[in-house]
């Protein structure tokens, strides 16, 4: 247990650094404008957070072997899902899902922090949806709609290719609750990209034959 909140620790203090460098990086970047400054800041930024990240992970594994009470760990798995703002409806036959993040670019090495507030928000969300005798979709044939919000304050620079997006590990867990099979016979996916209030991640999940009409009211 000490070992472990010393570690916990440490890792604080090495996102306390990344923080103040980046906030150093932000004093540079305003001044000059220069697209390499705001790179600069980007990649401080991101290591920051992926700090932040292992620090979260390092604290929900001790809430784990700490708490006994089923019910406070609960409690405590429901206001995660609040944290991160993660949202899920299910109308006309659509899946929505929506989070406040983008999803990570495929090369990133540590993506846990989209992917395990996903699978905690759809194993709540699904637990709900039967106690209250409502429908858990399950789709045979279905077409996956990435729509990814950008911040238009921010520089364009931010906006990747469509082929940089790691799907693989999102599908995954919507196939582990809603879908049949994850292959390619029974899963087309599509991605859309549109400029925003703020950075977001909409995804749609919907029958095959159900597609052509969604699509046309997004692409106009």
């Amino acid at each position: 247990m000490k070992k472990q909140l010393n570690e916990a620790q440490k890792l604080a203090s090495e996102a306390e650094r990344l923080l103040a460098e980046s906030r150093n990086l932000v004093a540079c970047y305003t001044r000059s404008q220069a697209e390499s400054g705001y790179e600069s800041l980007t990649d401080m930024v991101l290591e920051a957070s992926k700090t932040g990240e292992r620090l979260t992970e390092k604290l929900r594994r001790l809430s784990l072997e700490v708490v006994l009470d089923g019910m406070k760990y609960e409690q405590y798995q429901s206001e995660l899902v609040r944290i991160h703002g993660i949202g899920i409806g299910f109308s006309g036959g659509i899946l929505e899902v929506t989070a406040p993040v983008l999803v990570p670019h495929r090369k990133e090495s540590y993506t846990d922090y989209l992917y395990k507030p996903l699978h905690i928000a759809f194993q709540q969300w699904c637990r709900k949806q039967k106690e209250e005798g409502k429908e858990v979709p399950e789709f045979q044939k279905c077409t996956v709609c990435f729509l990814h919000l950008y911040d238009r304050e921010l520089p364009l620079g931010r906006v990747r290719d469509h082929d940089n997006m790691e799907e693989k590990h999102v599908l995954d867990v919507i196939s582990n609750f809603f879908l049949v099979s994850d292959g390619g016979l029974h899963v087309d996916t599509c991605h859309i990209t549109r400029m925003a209030d703020r950075d977001a991640t909409r995804i749609f999940v919907m029958d095959t034959g159900k597609f052509p009409s969604w699509a046309g009211a997004w692409m106009q």
